[in-house]
This record gives C-alpha cells, sequence and structure tokens, in this order.
C-alpha cells in the first residue's frame, strides 16, 4: 500500500511563482513528488552575481524546504496546475449559465498560460463587455484575458479603446466592428482611409 501512495504522489507537480518589491518579474520553481524538479528566472533585468549565488544557495531540493526562499524577501504564490483552472472555471461556468461546460481537448494547453481565480471568473461571467458576454468558453476567456483584467481594473464598465488599435480591432466580429467605429466617432474622430477604401486609422 505505502508503495503505491509513493508512487502517485511522485507524479504531482506544484509550482510556485516568486515575486520581490524590489525586482520586476519572477521566480518559478516547481517540485514532482515533493522535490525539485525546475526553475526558472524570469526577472526582466539580469539578477546580480551576488543575487544569483544568495538564490542558488537557498533553492530549496525538498518542497518542505520554501521557507528559505521567502527568508531572501521573496513572496511565493502557488501556482494552479492546469486541470485545476480548468475544475474552477468548469464550477463557475455552471454556477452562471445552469449547464456543464464541454471541455476541449485544447482548453488545457490554453489555460496553463494565464492566471484564474474566483474574482477573475465571477467578473468573466457578470460582466456586460460585448467581448464575451454569452461566448463563455476558456478559448474566449483566453483570447481576451488582457482586456478582462482591464475591465476589472476599470470596474467592469462596456467600453472601447479611446483611440484607434489595430491590435483590438483586428479581434472584433460583425456588429463589435461598428460598435467600436460609432465610439471613435463620438470621440470627434474621423476615419482614415487607403486608396482602396479601408479604414487604416483614425484621427
Amino acid at each position: 500500500m505505502s508503495k503505491a501512495v509513493r508512487s502517485t504522489k511522485s507524479e504531482e507537480k506544484t509550482t510556485y511563482k516568486l515575486t520581490s518589491s524590489k525586482l520586476e518579474g519572477y521566480l518559478e520553481v516547481s517540485f514532482e513528488g515533493g522535490l525539485l524538479k525546475s526553475f526558472e528566472i524570469c526577472f526582466k533585468q539580469p539578477l546580480t552575481r551576488f543575487q544569483f549565488s544568495a538564490f542558488q544557495a537557498a533553492l530549496p531540493f525538498e518542497i518542505s524546504d520554501m521557507g528559505r526562499l521567502e527568508n531572501l524577501g521573496l513572496e511565493a504564490q502557488r501556482t494552479a496546475a492546469p486541470n485545476e483552472k480548468i475544475a474552477l472555471f468548469c464550477k463557475i461556468y455552471e454556477k452562471h449559465v445552469g449547464i456543464k461546460y464541454k471541455v476541449s481537448a485544447s482548453d488545457s494547453g490554453k489555460i496553463k498560460t494565464v492566471q484564474v481565480d474566483d474574482a477573475l471568473l465571477g467578473h468573466y461571467f457578470r460582466s456586460e463587455n460585448f467581448l464575451w458576454k454569452g461566448k463563455y468558453s476558456i478559448g474566449n476567456l483566453v483570447k481576451y484575458y488582457n482586456e478582462l483584467r482591464a475591465d476589472m481594473n476599470t470596474g467592469g464598465k462596456p467600453r472601447h479603446p479611446d483611440e484607434w488599435d489595430k491590435a483590438y480591432f483586428a479581434k472584433l466580429k460583425g456588429e463589435q466592428v461598428s460598435e467600436y467605429y460609432r465610439h471613435l466617432k463620438s470621440l470627434g474622430m474621423n476615419a482614415i482611409k487607403n486608396q482602396t477604401g479601408s479604414i487604416i486609422d483614425w484621427k
């Protein structure tokens, strides 16, 4: 029995993201079966030799020693595994939509690229923003993840950018395009077209 439990635990993977108020970016440390599996340095600026030596000396071989990194002034936050994120999405989807969410084969790969929690998903399903209202899916969530976070920061008020944004425009479809045009026009802007009549900018 003990061997079976040990085998199961060896397959478990836990990842921590460590941040510091003094550095822009993060460190990511992963454990498998409670033992160090990998680590990644993702700070914007390269670490100094002193900083790297301190990190290397504190790097824990076992997950139970994570406190050694926190003693360096790093704040550790556990990163949910893709299956945990999907389970949370399905739970909140069913709560708001009333039916079970059908998970697709590609959802795991998509959702691992973003961070989700109850607050973000709750806003996703309650917001009136046309980019995702009524189009709920993990693919849609990931596609508009940055817009969703911005929507949360503005109090969830449905709005378009107050300037021409080519990347944002490329994501719009059908009536969404007209809504964006009307928004820009309401700000006193005029469409600038190329020789073929296609809109290339608003000024």
